[in-house]
This record gives structure tokens, C-alpha cells and sequence, in this order.
């Protein structure tokens, strides 16, 4: 190995052992062994724990009519995504896909996402006709949490204005925002 600025960088390879091997290589030109991986995340990280919070009861109302917005609020960054509710059949949360570039309706890869431990497809969020929404976990490898108890997959749970909604490390908050009245006006009869 070289001194000063034109010193090269080795890594040893997982399997033959061999530590000769150029920084760059992908492959140990030795035993043909993968030494990197060629696509970071492309499957949800599974964190060690992220189960590790009581649950906090909240008591907002969980009316939500044609009249609101639904607002979920990233905590960390503050970034909003906001839906009207005449909109609001079924929305899914999670990240973007890097194989594909399909994105869910609530796409929180800017938020540090993958990191965080969210899946591509991680839980939806269901209008029911009674004009009340419903979170779905859709079995993700690191759960989804509501008011920090852990909800079973594939079982609605009712949302409720100021609930938290945890997916792995990622929360978001939830809010029924009152619309302006004059933007819902009917318009008179002719």
C-alpha cells in the first residue's frame, strides 16, 4: 500500500476472506463474491425495536365529515400532506419504490423514510361511510402504531383528530382541519 494522498483503500471480501481487494470492486475478483450491495433498500430494513412506547390514549373526535381536510404532519421534518375529505376513499402510506418509481398516495421518502424502517406499501388509511377514517397496517416489518400501542395487521383501527400514527421510527400526526365555509358554499339555485 501506497502513503499520502495516493494511498488505495482495500475491503476485505465476506467470503474467501481475502483483503487485497480495491475499495470499487463489487465483486472479489477472487471467488466472485458480492461485496456491495448494488441496491440500498430496496426491501424494508427490519429494525430491532421499535415497539418501545406506551400507549397514550387520545380522545379527538373521530367525526369526519365532507366539510374537512385530513392533515398528517411528519413530526421530524414538519413536512404536511393534506386531502380534501370528498377525496378520501383509501390513502396509502409508505415510499417510493427505487425498482419501479410507483409512489403511495402519502409518499414519505423525503422524511428519511427507509431509514426510519417504512415500507413501500406500509398501512392505508380508509374512509367508512359512517364519515369516520380507519388505519389498516398492511403487515409491515416494522409495524405500525397508533398512540403507540401496535396495531394487528389487516385490522381497521378508527382514527382520531390529534392521533399519532407511528410507522417504524416515523410519526405522523394527525389532524381534521374545518374547511373555510364560504369555499363550500352551494351555489344559489336558478
Amino acid at each position: 500500500m501506497l502513503l499520502g494522498q495516493w494511498s488505495m483503500l482495500v475491503v476485505q471480501c465476506p467470503s474467501c476472506g481475502r483483503t487485497d481487494i480495491d475499495e470499487r470492486a463489487q465483486i472479489c475478483p477472487y471467488c466472485g463474491a458480492l461485496l456491495k450491495k448494488v441496491k440500498e433498500f430496496a426491501t424494508t430494513r427490519n429494525l430491532d425495536d421499535t415497539d418501545y412506547e406506551d400507549g397514550i390514549p387520545r380522545w379527538g373526535t373521530a367525526r369526519f365529515v365532507s366539510r374537512m381536510n385530513l392533515v398528517l404532519k411528519e413530526r421530524d421534518s414538519g413536512k404536511k400532506f393534506s386531502f380534501d375529505a370528498n377525496g378520501v376513499t383509501e390513502l396509502t402510506l409508505g415510499r417510493s419504490d427505487p425498482d419501479t418509481g410507483a409512489a403511495p398516495d402519502v409518499d414519505l421518502t423525503e422524511c428519511d423514510a427507509a431509514d426510519k424502517g417504512v415500507s413501500r406499501r406500509h398501512a392505508v388509511i380508509i374512509r367508512k361511510e359512517e364519515g369516520a377514517l380507519c388505519i389498516l397496517d398492511k403487515n409491515a416489518a416494522n409495524g405500525t402504531y397508533l398512540n403507540g400501542q401496535r396495531l394487528v395487521a389487516n385490522q381497521a383501527r378508527i382514527l382520531r383528530d390529534g392521533d399519532e400514527i407511528r410507522l417504524g421510527y416515523l410519526v405522523l400526526v394527525v389532524r381534521f382541519e374545518r374547511t373555510n365555509a364560504n369555499d363550500s358554499k352551494p351555489s344559489a339555485p336558478r
